[in-house]
């Protein structure tokens, strides 16, 4: 990997995000709004069942970054003419996703602090974490893993002029099956679809660490999630690697990135 490509990207998608005003509401308002919906919805219950709120609202806000940003910055360069003087350079597409999906994890991060600001100093709600450190880590754990399927994903961006209806279809169902809205308990016949997602064990992490007596959705405890975790993690970076090699050598090869 091309650490310099990387860090050269990263600061490209930062400059693109503060000058597009657009990104904000994925970003910033969406998730705070999800969130304002769920306090509205509990009311003045304190516990487990706020801090699950607001933690579904933090999850709402880093996937939708994600993959809105992901698919936007493929379809960018395309609408743009950037992307035959990207692939025409001797760094790879992969260094350049990979320096816009870090950019796309700290705001990311942000945007899940800015979350549970919110919900403690405006809404006053009792947000209380048992373990606040192992539950921050695996927050960002988490997000890393939500920009690794953003990476497997973004590889198939290069290769649709829909990535819209990608990412359109792609939304909801992180948020259903990752069980930070809804527990995986009740997704029945459904439930194996979470157990192959990475942030389905990095939020039930989160809520071991952060909920005083929480039952995991497995028997294994918290250790065992970080672990699946990062293994899911690891097979996403591999399919999306070869995946975006695959698809560099086919269409160097065919001349037919920017046809519609």
């Amino acid at each position: 990997m091309n650490i310099k490509a990387v860090a050269w990207s990263f600061r490209q998608q930062g400059i693109q995000f503060l000058a597009d005003p657009q990104w904000i509401i994925p970003s910033i308002i969406a998730p705070f709004l999800f969130t304002v919906v769920a306090l509205y919805m509990y009311g003045s219950v304190d516990g487990p069942i706020v801090l699950t709120a607001v933690l579904g609202g933090g999850v709402l806000g880093m996937w939708g970054n994600t993959l809105f940003t992901s698919g936007y910055s493929i379809s960018y360069d395309r609408y743009n003419g950037t992307i035959e003087p990207i692939m025409m350079t001797p760094t790879h597409l992969i260094d350049v996703i990979a320096g816009r999906s870090i950019w796309n994890t700290f705001i990311g991060l942000l945007n899940a602090g800015l979350v549970f600001i919110a919900a403690q100093i405006i809404f006053q709600v009792g947000v209380t974490v048992a373990d606040p450190l192992p539950f921050f880590l695996m927050l960002a754990m988490t997000l890393f893993s939500l920009a690794s399927i953003g990476m497997m994903f973004a590889a198939l961006y290069v290769l649709t002029r829909a990535s819209f209806v990608v990412m359109t279809i792609m939304e909801f169902p992180i948020y259903v099956f990752s069980g930070a809205l809804f527990p995986v308990s009740s997704l029945g016949a459904l439930a194996p679809i979470s157990y192959v997602l990475a942030p389905t064990w990095g939020v039930d992490a989160m809520k071991i660490a952060g909920i005083a007596g929480y039952e995991s959705m497995t028997e294994f405890g918290f250790h065992f999630n970080i672990m699946m975790m990062f293994i899911l993690m690891a097979v996403y970076l591999a399919i999306g690697y070869f995946l975006f090699k695959a698809i560099e050598r086919n269409i160097r090869e065919s001349g037919t990135l920017v046809r519609y």
